[in-house]
C-alpha cells in the first residue's frame, strides 16, 4: 500500500492531538486550570516521545493489554454514575424509546435541558438492547472491540500504536464513561467506507447488500455525507467504475435510508415535517456552511488519487465541519463559554477518531521523525 505522505501524516498527528488537548484541558481544569495546562504539555510530550521510539509489544502483550482494558472499562460502568456528566445521549435514548412506548412522537419531544432527539431512527434501534438492559456504555466498549479487530490484522507495530494512542486518549475514556454514543456511529461507518474500497470487485449481491446496510448506517448521522461524497465521486472518476454500478448502488442505498423514516411518515405524518432529525442536526451548524462543505468534498474529491487521499480528505471535512461548530459557539459566546460550558459540543470531534487511528496507524515512523530519509 503507498505511504501517506508526511504532510498527512503531521496533520493528521496535529488533528489527534489537538482533539484530546481540548478533552485534557477542558475536563483536567476542573481541578486547576494549572492541572489542565500542564497535563495537556505532558500529553503532547508523550505523543512525541511515541512516534521518535516507537515502541512496539508482542502481539499477544497487545491482545492482553485490549482486553484487560475492555473488562476494566465495562466493569467501571457499574461504578461510575452517568449523571455525574453534562452528556445527555442517554437520556435522549430512554426518552425516544418511552417516547415510543407511550405511542408519542419522539422527535418531537425535549429533554430536561432542552435538546431534541436529533440521530436518524436506525441509531435508536441500534442502542434499543443497551437501553433494555439500562447501560449504554457497553455499545462504545464494543465500538473499541471492533477497532480493536480491524488493527489485530494489521503489522504489530500498527496494532501497538493503536493500543497505545487509545488508551492514553482521555476522549475515549469520556465517551465510554458519559455514556455518549458518537465513537460507535463512527467506527461502523468508517469500518465500512474501508470495506466498500474493494467496491469494483462487488458481485451484483454484494453490491447490494453493501448498500443495504450502508442506507441503514447513514440513517444514524448525517454528517457521513462528506465522507460518502468523496468515496463515490472517487470511484467514479479515479477508479473508473461503470456510472451504472454506481447508480444501482446508490438507488438501493437511499430506499434502504429512507424506509427507516416510513414508520414516523404515516404513524405521524404532521409532526414529521414540522420537527425530525434533518432540521435538528442541521441546526447545529449554519446552513451556508453546511454548503460549502459539500461542495469542498465534491470539489476535493477529484484531486483524491488513492485511497490515502480519500481516507485523509474524509477526516479533514469531518474535523473542518466540527471546527465550525465550535468557532461559531466562539463567536457567539465566548472561548470560556463555548469550551467549558459546553456551549460547543466537542464530543463531535470523535467523529474522526477512527479515520485518524487508521492514518497514524499506518505511519512510517522512520520516515515521519527523519524528514531526511
Amino acid at each position: 500500500m503507498k505511504s501517506y505522505s508526511k504532510f498527512q501524516n503531521y496533520l493528521s498527528l496535529l488533528m489527534f492531538i489537538t482533539i484530546n488537548i481540548l478533552f485534557y484541558f477542558k475536563y483536567l481544569s476542573k481541578i486547576s486550570i494549572a492541572c489542565g495546562a500542564i497535563t495537556s504539555v505532558l500529553y503532547i510530550l508523550f505523543i512525541i516521545f511515541l512516534f521518535k521510539y516507537k515502541p512496539t509489544f508482542g502481539r499477544k502483550l497487545v491482545n492482553v493489554g485490549i482486553i484487560t482494558f475492555i473488562i476494566a472499562t465495562s466493569s467501571l460502568l457499574f461504578f461510575i454514575p452517568k449523571e455525574i456528566f453534562t452528556a445527555d445521549r442517554w437520556i435522549i435514548i430512554d426518552l425516544f424509546w418511552d417516547s415510543v412506548s407511550n405511542g408519542l412522537y419522539p422527535y418531537a419531544e425535549k429533554t430536561s435541558i432542552g435538546n431534541y432527539p436529533g440521530a436518524m431512527p436506525f441509531y435508536f434501534l441500534l442502542c434499543y438492547p443497551f437501553y433494555c438492559i439500562r447501560e449504554i456504555g457497553f455499545i462504545t466498549v464494543i465500538s473499541i472491540a471492533l477497532l480493536a479487530f480491524h488493527f489485530k490484522r494489521k503489522s504489530v507495530q500498527s496494532y501497538s500504536l493503536f493500543f497505545i494512542l487509545s488508551i492514553s486518549s482521555l476522549c475515549i475514556y469520556w465517551e465510554i464513561f458519559s455514556r455518549s454514543t458518537i465513537l460507535i456511529n463512527a467506527v461502523l461507518f468508517t469500518l465500512f467506507l474501508l470495506y466498500l474500497e474493494r467496491f469494483r470487485t462487488f458481485s451484483t449481491r454484494q453490491l447490494i447488500w453493501s448498500a443495504v446496510i450502508g442506507g441503514l448506517l447513514f440513517s444514524i448521522r448525517n454528517v457521513f455525507v462528506l465522507p460518502l461524497i468523496v468515496w463515490g465521486l472517487y470511484q467514479l472518476f479515479q477508479e473508473k467504475t461503470s456510472p451504472k454500478k454506481i447508480f444501482l448502488w446508490g438507488f438501493v442505498f437511499l430506499l434502504s435510508f429512507a424506509i427507516t423514516f416510513v414508520p414516523f411518515i404515516w404513524l405521524y405524518p404532521d409532526e414529521f415535517w414540522e420537527i425530525n432529525p434533518f432540521s435538528t442536526q442541521s441546526s447545529l451548524v449554519s446552513f451556508h456552511f453546511i454548503v460549502l462543505f459539500v461542495l469542498i468534498a465534491i470539489a476535493g474529491s477529484f484531486f483524491c488519487r488513492n485511497y490515502n487521499d480519500v481516507r485523509f480528505f474524509s477526516v479533514l471535512l469531518l474535523f473542518g465541519i466540527v471546527t465550525i461548530h465550535f468557532i461559531e459557539a466562539v463567536c457567539q459566546y465566548s472561548f470560556t463559554q463555548a469550551l467549558f460550558q459546553s456551549k460547543a459540543d466537542i464530543s463531535y470531534y470523535i467523529f474522526c477518531i477512527p479515520y485518524l487511528l487508521q492514518i497514524l496507524a499506518d505511519t512510517d515512523y522512520k520516515r515521519l521523525m527523519n524528514p531526511q530519509t
